[in-house]
């Protein structure tokens, strides 16, 4: 059997509610009960430009057609506009690295807005910037000068945390919480008013249970499962990486609902427990290691053509040693349009979970660096694959292995 390998990410950071939640049982209508796909990989003719990927596509969004995506070169402050359908680098954009236009460097937020504007966030600087390199809003966020209901001293400067801002850009949302010990909250923040307030999301404090903080005279180091803050038509989903769970918040009707769901090709989250606070490095990639080696669920995938949520799952194998890369089993769910869960399976050809991927044109795309060019392996699920013509890699290029 051939198993394809994909450059994988793991967040370490070395970087609803309450009553009334759904509860959501597997259907013996699995919709991906004769799971198959094909794959094809594309890649980028960047023509005599150069498209920076030291740091992969983490700082990058897709527009709403998604026909380009913008990708974010720190190292020049320039975007990169990339067209997906003729695969090829259209534009750079610059911008300043400083000043009162400065977009900084270090983003932890790079969104595309209406009429080619740009959001960047960072730590201390945030903003609405236009394509010619104008900062025409700023954005950034001061507790001092904010109104918060329920704001606790002391996490204040994490307002910016998985910024959003709403549809009709008048307010901000937000996953503010304590850093050290991993909580977190939702923040809805009325820009012109500088007031807001903060829900809270018990539904994904399983999160926390496996936050390992390796703490002593020499060093201290923080290992976390992911966070997930996302916006699909309107609707806000909040999920982790160590639980099943997700909530929909509605922004317009300020509404949270949790949903649940009983999964059978894995377990629901995670259920070994990890010791939070270590004071060795041994024990903390002890720990690190229990807390890998069992599930994990990646952010929700939105196929907008055929009107379906997917989302992926892994389960790590044991580290063999310093050198061999680390392998897992990788499963994928399926839910309709209301979250309902409709389809379940193991894909037991994949051994790690696609990178940075997102649908369009009812294919999933995932992003491969194909001899430090940009690529994509472009899943069709359940069809034969079509040759259109683009440059493909061998199979070399492609890392895949017969087993």
């Amino acid at each position: 059997m051939k198993k394809f390998l994909f450059p994988s990410l793991f967040a370490s950071l070395l970087f609803s509610c309450g009553d009334g939640g759904e509860s959501v049982d597997s259907s013996s209508d699995n919709v991906l009960e004769n799971f198959s796909f094909s794959v094809d990989t594309v890649v980028v003719d960047p023509g005599e430009e150069i498209i920076n990927l030291s740091r992969g596509i983490r700082s990058s969004d897709i527009d709403e057609d998604k026909t380009h995506l913008y990708l974010f070169d720190p190292a020049t402050t320039t975007l990169n506009k990339i067209s997906l359908d003729e695969l090829r680098l259209v534009e750079q954009i610059p911008f300043e690295k400083d000043g009162p236009n400065g977009v900084g460097e270090y983003l932890s937020a790079v969104k595309v807005l209406s009429g080619e504007r740009f959001l960047f966030g960072s730590f201390r600087n945030t903003g609405i910037y236009s394509k010619s390199g104008e900062k025409i809003r700023d954005l950034t966020l001061k507790p001092e000068e904010l109104d918060i209901e329920g704001l606790e001293e002391g996490i204040g400067f994490s307002l910016s945390n998985s910024m959003r801002l709403s549809p009709d850009e008048s307010h901000i949302l937000s996953l503010p919480g304590d850093f050290m010990e991993g909580t977190r909250q939702l923040a809805k923040i009325n820009l012109e008013e500088k007031n807001g307030r903060l829900i809270q999301i018990p539904g994904l404090d399983k999160s926390t249970e496996y936050r390992i903080l390796l703490q002593s005279d020499q060093a201290m180091s923080i290992f976390a499962d992911p966070t997930h803050f996302q916006e699909f038509n309107g609707t806000y989903f909040l999920s982790a990486g160590a639980t099943n769970s997700v909530y929909l918040y509605d922004y317009k009707t300020d509404s949270l609902d949790l949903r649940t769901f009983n999964f059978t090709v894995t377990p629901n989250g995670k259920e070994i427990p990890v010791q939070g606070k270590v004071s060795s490095p041994e024990e903390f990639e002890s720990e690190m290691e229990k807390a890998m080696t069992q599930v994990m669920f990646e952010e929700l995938l939105f196929d907008d053509q055929n009107e379906r949520f997917y989302r992926f799952g892994r389960i790590m194998d044991p580290k063999i040693d310093e050198e061999t890369p680390r392998t897992s089993d990788v499963f994928l769910f399926a839910f309709d349009q209301e979250l309902n869960l409709i389809g379940e399976t193991a894909i037991p050809e994949l051994d790690a979970i696609p990178a940075e991927a997102f649908f369009k044109d009812g294919k999933l795309w995932s992003y491969v660096n194909v001899d430090d060019e940009l690529g994509f392996a472009v899943f069709d699920f359940g069809s034969e694959t079509t040759n259109s013509g683009r440059r493909n890699p061998s199979e070399k290029e492609l890392k895949i292995t017969n087993d």
